[in-house]
């Protein structure tokens, strides 16, 4: 090999060890993207496993079984319904919290009386305000509430004891499956993603061995040919 020919091998040589170097550090970063996610996918399922919810007090015979998510209505349905017979008030206005007003409203109250929060009905926003201690159980029945005066009104949080024969604050069970399905199929995903870049990442090692020993050999070459070209001219 002449050394023109030396010197554009050497060049085509050195540009393929970059791209593959390249190659090399883009795959390790894909596979360090990969840990990352799977990091917050083990958070998010832990999370799942543990979160923690308030669950209704079904009544069977002479049991309660807690197997339901509280919601609004489970609060203020009568006892005769299989509800509390209960109410809520803003802690902060102690207003009857209500989805919407009453219609027709009770007399001696007025619409001021009343919290309108239509978001009540949704458990997620419930269990946080009862949580945060922002509604809290009143032990008269919504239509009594409002010929009531406020100073008789008897007031209590989710884990007072008049309240715990109809609430337990418990580990939710009902998304265990689902988030356990979901982490299992994300997992799986990973592993074959991660097994295809691991697979990429050696062949490029191999490739860049292949290269270094290509670029030395060519080297040589080049450096034979300038000792030849010198003794040459010597």
């Amino acid at each position: 090999m002449g050394m023109s020919a030396s010197q554009s091998r050497f060049l085509m040589l050195t540009a393929q060890k970059s791209n593959n170097e390249y190659r090399a550090q883009s795959i390790t970063f894909e596979r360090l993207m990969l840990a990352e996610n799977v990091a917050k996918w083990t958070n998010e399922y832990e999370e799942a496993m543990q979160n923690q919810t308030l669950l209704y007090g079904q009544r069977d015979s002479d049991n309660i079984n807690y197997a339901a998510r509280l919601h609004y209505d489970d609060i203020v349905r009568s006892s005769d319904d299989g509800g509390m017979s209960m109410s809520l008030i803003s802690a902060t206005s102690n207003k009857i919290v209500v989805p919407s007003l009453p219609d027709p409203i009770p007399e001696g109250k007025s619409k001021e009386d009343y919290f309108v929060c239509p978001d009540v009905n949704d458990a997620d926003f419930l269990e946080k305000n009862l949580r945060e201690g922002n509604f809290l159980f009143v032990d008269k029945d919504s239509k009594h509430i409002a010929d009531t005066p406020e100073e008789e009104w008897n007031k209590y949080h989710f884990s007072d004891s008049p309240i715990q024969m109809f609430v337990v604050d418990t580990y939710d069970k009902t998304d265990d499956a689902a988030a356990q399905s979901k982490y299992n199929e994300r997992q799986e995903a990973f592993q074959r993603a991660d097994k295809l870049l691991e697979c990429e990442l050696k062949k490029v090692e191999t490739e860049h061995k292949a290269l270094e020993t290509e670029i030395e050999s060519v080297q040589k070459v080049i450096k034979d040919n300038v000792e030849a070209s010198f003794k040459t001219f010597g």
